[in-house]
C-alpha cells in the first residue's frame, strides 16, 4: 500500500526497483548556494535542495535505489557543465559524510567524558557522604556531587540515545544520496 502511495508521488522504475526524485531547475547554477562562489566541483548545494533531497530519502524506504533527475528548463545541454555539476554534488555529499563522521567521533568522545566525570563525582559524593556525615557543609557538598554525577550520566545517555542516533540516521541518508545516480534531462527532452 505504501509503495502505491510513493509511486503516485515519485516516478518508479519497476524493473530496477528504483525511485526517481525529480528536481526542476532553470540553470545548472540553481542547484548550488547563491553565497558560494567556488567552482561547481567544490560548491555547496542550496540548503532548500539539500533539505528536499533528504526528506525524499527519509520518505522512500532504504530498500529502494534512488535516481536524482535534474530537469533543466530552456538551457541547451552542456556536457562539461553537467559533468562538473555531478562531480560537485558527489563532492558535497562526501563532504557532508566526512562532517558527520567527525561529529559522531565528537559525540562518542563527549559520552566518554560525561561517563568519566559522572563516575568521579558519584564516587566523591559517596566518599564525602560516608566519612563526613557530621558536617552540614560537607553533607551539602556530598549531595551536590551526587546531583552533578547523575546529571553527567544523564548527559551521557542523552548523547547516546538521541545525538548519536540522529547523526547515524543523517549519515545513512547522505550515504544513500551519495550512492544514488544523478542524471540531467533537458526542457527539449534531451
Amino acid at each position: 500500500m505504501k509503495n502505491k502511495v510513493l509511486q503516485s508521488m515519485y516516478r518508479y522504475k519497476i524493473d530496477q526497483r528504483t525511485f526517481i526524485i525529480d528536481v526542476h531547475l532553470e540553470d545548472y547554477r540553481d542547484a548550488y548556494s547563491d553565497w558560494d562562489f567556488s567552482p561547481f566541483i567544490n560548491r555547496d548545494l542550496d540548503d532548500d535542495l539539500t533539505e528536499y533531497l533528504l526528506e525524499c530519502s527519509y520518505e522512500i524506504p532504504m530498500k529502494y535505489k534512488l535516481i536524482i533527475d535534474f530537469h533543466i528548463i530552456d538551457v541547451e545541454k552542456n556536457d562539461v557543465r553537467e559533468e562538473k555539476s555531478i562531480i560537485g554534488m558527489y563532492n558535497y555529499f562526501n563532504y557532508q559524510l566526512r562532517k558527520l563522521r567527525n561529529r559522531k567521533i565528537r559525540v562518542a568522545r563527549d559520552m566518554l567524558t560525561f561517563l568519566f566525570i559522572g563516575s568521579i563525582l558519584l564516587l566523591a559524593g559517596f566518599y564525602f557522604d560516608e566519612f563526613f556525615k557530621t558536617s552540614i557543609l560537607l553533607s551539602v557538598l556530598s549531595e551536590g556531587l551526587f546531583i552533578g554525577g547523575w546529571v553527567m550520566l544523564w548527559e551521557m545517555f542523552s548523547a547516546w540515545f538521541f545525538d548519536l542516533k540522529k547523526v547515524k540516521n543523517m549519515y545513512k541518508h547522505f550515504d544513500r544520496l551519495n550512492k544514488s545516480e544523478i542524471v540531467y534531462s533537458y526542457g527539449n527532452g534531451g
